[in-house]
């Protein structure tokens, strides 16, 4: 072979090489580019000839091996799974041998991920059972860890049983508020003792003491040792109208007296310099922040604002004239991003961002406002964050942060005395209005009745969902209920 012709192959090897390298090169980034717009929920539309970007429905149900259909047609695999779908609105239905069948319509955007993951499948027949039988029953209030229950079997008694719900038999034991914290009543006026919430531990209970007709006293009643029980207002000197947990061992409260809210600490033993003044009501976020809101003040005004005790000063959010209209705020966090409902009136406005604090006014913008009657009870904002609910008596409107949209649930029956709104976890709501136990979600959707219960008590589902616990009337008086709701 002479040079030249050794040249003029090495030459095609390089031609060859180059090619191959290029080609090569070039399928990794289409690969690549073809994968990352699946990725992203891009697929190609056959019908119209164009690339478009989708989304993602994931799907869960409690109890898990439900058949999945989607806009009529069924899903290969069962719960939990997942599906692309086209960005627009999809019919979704969940069904499972021996319950009731679960419908929803997901409205999914471009390059979203919608989950369908909180779906309670009920049974076509809820099986009943009574626990135990009580003659007569004036509280119960369950934890929030699922595991307790405390049953008031008189109003006026110091003593009062707590079942322990984490086993199927149920265990009871008798807790009794020591005699030398209660103050000696000096008339013969019956006095109640009410149950009013536990601390986030669940460790604690705070509860109410009304003697001698009017007089108040707040107690908190130790679960794990009841002599350790704390009267707060004989030992601070307070007469306080009203008294929240802070933090979630249950040793920090925040107390307001006549309109001042200061923070007790139980095991220092102290009681704050005033954090706010003037208050005409308040709620706590995240253990240590305070948000308030105001009387007219000497101008005239209202205000809402939060403080916190390493706060110099109260800080102001809003400020409203002398009209007469209902004025609460809430406070929330959602993926880190702070948000703040405040209603005025029936105007209810949804803001995020960031607070202002000292000489920094902070940067809050209005991302929703909706219409709320004019008479809301409570607002508040879900712990997950992602839900605000404004309570009326006989309604309430959840604004979902996540798929900002709003929805509206009006109850056909009547309530006997107002209630709280009552979570069974981050997306089921129940409802013990008419005497019967209802779930529904928070958009009002899968409304189902689950079994009677005696309106005015505590429901709750026991650790593993397979159980929910309430209390039943009965030709004995009352008695502790469990339904099964997961079938073996």
């Amino acid at each position: 072979m002479t040079s030249m012709q050794h040249h003029s192959s090495q030459k095609r090897q390089l031609i060859v090489r180059f090619l191959v390298y290029g080609l090569m090169t070039t399928s990794v980034v289409v690969i690549v580019s073809i994968l990352m717009l699946v990725i992203l929920g891009y697929s190609f539309n056959r019908t119209d000839g164009r690339i478009e970007q989708g989304g993602l429905l994931q799907f869960a149900t409690t109890p898990s091996g439900a058949r999945v259909t989607l806009d009529e047609a069924a899903l290969p695999t069962r719960t939990p799974t997942k599906s692309s779908v086209s960005a627009s609105s999809h019919a979704v239905k969940m069904e499972l041998a021996d319950y009731r069948a679960w419908h929803k319509t997901a409205n999914v955007r471009a390059g979203s991920i919608v989950w369908l993951s909180y779906a309670r499948l009920i049974p076509n027949e809820v099986k009943t059972e009574s626990l135990r039988d009580f003659p007569t029953l004036t509280g119960a209030l369950a934890s929030s860890d699922r595991r307790w229950m405390l049953l008031q079997t008189e109003a006026g008694s110091s003593s009062m049983l707590l079942a322990n719900l984490q086993n199927k038999a149920v265990e009871y034991t008798t807790l009794t508020l020591p005699n030398d914290i209660l103050t000696a009543a000096a008339s013969e006026a019956p006095s109640t003792i009410s149950l009013e919430t536990w601390s986030g531990d669940n460790r604690f209970a705070l509860l109410k003491r009304t003697y001698d007709t009017s007089k108040v006293e707040w107690l908190i009643l130790d679960r794990a040792d009841p002599t350790k029980s704390v009267n707060v207002t004989t030992s601070f000197g307070v007469d306080a109208s009203k008294v929240i947990f802070g933090d979630n061992n249950g040793r920090t409260l925040f107390i307001r007296t006549d309109d001042i809210v200061r923070k007790v600490n139980l095991d220092d033993q102290t009681l704050s310099r005033p954090l706010v003044t003037n208050v005409d009501d308040f709620s706590v976020f995240k253990d240590e922040t305070v948000v308030y809101s105001t009387k007219l003040d000497a101008t005239e005004k209202r205000h809402v604002g939060y403080v916190r005790e390493d706060m110099k000063a109260p800080q102001t959010i809003e400020t409203y004239d002398n009209d007469g209209l209902q004025l609460r705020m809430a406070f929330g966090e959602y993926y880190g991003v702070r948000y703040v409902a405040i209603v005025h009136g029936t105007s209810l406005d949804i803001l995020k961002g960031t607070l202002p604090h000292d000489a920094d006014k902070g940067e809050l913008t209005v991302v929703s406002k909706q219409t709320v009657p004019g008479d809301v009870q409570k607002l508040g904002i879900t712990r997950s964050g992602r839900f605000v609910v404004a309570q009326s008596p006989d309604s309430h409107l959840v604004y979902d942060i996540e798929l900002r949209r709003a929805d509206e649930t009006k109850f056909t029956k009547p309530t006997t005395a107002a209630r709280e709104l009552h979570w069974l976890d981050d997306y089921v709501l129940w409802s013990d209005r008419g005497d019967m136990l209802r779930f529904l979600e928070f958009d009002g959707a899968n409304q189902q009745d689950i079994m009677p219960v005696a309106e005015g008590f505590s429901v709750t589902l026991s650790s593993d969902n397979k159980y929910v616990y309430g209390i039943v009337r009965t030709d004995k008086g009352f008695a502790l209920s469990r339904g099964t709701l997961i079938l073996n």
